[in-house]
């Protein structure tokens, strides 16, 4: 449902705990830890490991885990020593320290780092697969519990997700009020928390939904290991639950519908072009009652014979993410109407800020984009943006990306969440209140998108709401 006026009052509350200093940097050298109300924390490196992170040269390093930084300078604070650590046969562990780099005491309420909002995820990027906390909204969610962090002090935090496959061996770790990072996942033993010992239910996994559009067409790309078991054309619960998700998602009300299904390169031939059409069926069942009648409804499998990356690795030797991103169910929804383009409005200069393309990378079939937008005056400006309580489309402030073949849109997760797609996670830039950046701060608004063909080398990204379309090359990581 849209924010209404008393959900953003909640958010401004709880936005107006952080009373602090916009004099904050990114990435500014590790502080020891001082006094805590929370358990004792491991002591930190002061050179923390540097992560994949949207400003790699702005991320510390450490030598044993990664570092996130703040996605706003008027925000100081950020995830130190990030690690994912296998918790037995069935969960996966994210812990790190949050460390607190403003002037007043902060929580991870504060930030919604909490079980109650659990703006916190993790993505499967070569299996297109995004896990929330285990757990539901409240008492049950698998998180430390919430403690006050007095200034330049750090938190230890626990996590706790449902294990991904073996063969996956790093996620993208997405933070509200922190950069993303890639982290490695090792089977080390994990530091004690209270999370770890929870239930194992509600299981919050489910497929990437990522939307394309181009003239009057509208394409998405569905994984298949999170909509069927391996070798199976039967859908999973999340499956169906992500598959009716589309209908948020499509502007037509009628017009073809296209269930196109690929499969890697194992097993053989003849068995995987069997096993493409059966997936692509299934999908179309479900896909059908939900888009309803006004379409006409076409299923083709192709086996393997349309990979979008190889394979095999270049010595020849088995690729497991390879064949993860080849492995996938793609719906194709044609009809008379245009798509419609996010809207623009106001120019950014106009409301006294300033953006640039930071970067656009591919990351295992995926383009990750940020956009650093700052405010160069000597007073607060406004920078609107939502992606909390969202109908599941495109808001302000939200970023898309204009490509030769199409245009890309936020990849969404199906799962009810406090937040609807994979990018900057709240407005909360500034203290006090919500969508302002303060004077001399710089706020990076970024997304995940679904990668445009391999032959595409620059694209366009938009700024929701605003006039720009910004240029940039996509670089390959």
């Amino acid at each position: 449902m849209p924010m209404t006026d008393m959900t953003r009052s909640v958010a401004c509350g709880t936005a107006l705990v952080l009373a602090l200093s916009a004099c904050g940097a990114l990435g500014r050298p590790a502080q020891p830890s001082a006094s805590v109300k929370a358990p004792d924390a491991p002591a930190q490196d002061p050179s923390p490991t540097q992560g994949e992170s949207l400003s790699p040269s702005r991320s510390e390093s450490s030598s044993e885990g990664v570092v996130a930084g703040p996605t706003s300078s008027a925000l100081p604070v950020e995830g130190r020593n990030l690690r994912l650590v296998r918790s037995g046969e069935n969960e996966l562990a994210l812990q790190f320290e949050l460390f607190n780099g403003t002037d007043d005491e902060i929580s991870l309420g504060t930030l919604g780092l909490d079980s109650r909002e659990q703006l916190i995820t993790l993505v499967d990027l070569p299996r297109g697969t995004a896990y929330g906390l285990i757990g539901s909204s409240g008492p049950d969610g698998r998180i430390s519990a919430d403690v006050d962090i007095e200034p330049g002090s750090s938190a230890p935090v626990t996590a706790v997700f449902a294990a991904p496959p073996k063969e996956a061996t790093e996620m993208l770790v997405v933070l509200n009020g922190l950069l993303p990072v890639t982290v490695p996942i090792t089977d080390a033993e994990p530091a004690d928390d209270p999370a770890l010992r929870g239930p194992h239910h509600k299981l919050q996994v489910g497929p990437l939904v990522c939307k394309t559009t181009g003239g009057t067409r509208e394409a998405f790309r569905l994984p298949s290991d999170v909509l069927f078991e391996f070798g199976s054309s039967k859908l999973s619960p999340s499956a169906k639950s992500a598959i009716e998700a589309l209908r948020g998602r499509v502007s037509a009300s009628s017009g073809s519908v296209t269930v196109d299904g690929h499969t890697d390169a194992i097993g053989g031939t003849s068995d995987n072009q069997t096993l493409s059409e059966e997936r692509a069926a299934a999908v179309s069942r479900v896909l059908r009652p939900s888009l309803g009648d006004g379409f006409a409804y076409r299923t083709k499998g192709h086996g393997e014979g349309e990979p979008v990356v190889p394979n095999t690795k270049p010595d020849g030797s088995d690729d497991p993410d390879g064949r993860a991103q080849n492995r996938r169910v793609e719906v194709q929804i044609d009809s008379d109407t245009t798509v419609r383009a996010p809207e623009t409005g106001t120019d950014l200069t106009d409301a006294g800020l300033q953006a640039r393309v930071e970067s656009v990378r591919r990351l295992s079939g995926y383009l990750l984009a940020s956009v650093k937008v700052t405010n160069p005056g000597s007073q607060a400006a406004s920078l609107e943006y939502e992606n909390h309580f969202t109908p599941k489309e495109l808001t302000s402030g939200q970023l898309s990306i204009a490509a030769q073949n199409g245009r890309q849109e936020l990849c969404g997760f199906a799962e009810p969440t406090y937040f609807d797609f994979v990018g900057t996670m709240s407005a909360s830039f500034a203290p006090g209140k919500l969508d302002t950046v303060p004077a001399s701060a710089e706020v990076t608004l970024w997304g995940l998108f679904p990668a445009p063909s391999a032959n595409v080398t620059s694209v366009k990204v938009q700024v929701g709401g605003y006039d720009q379309a910004l240029p940039a090359e996509v670089t390959t990581s």
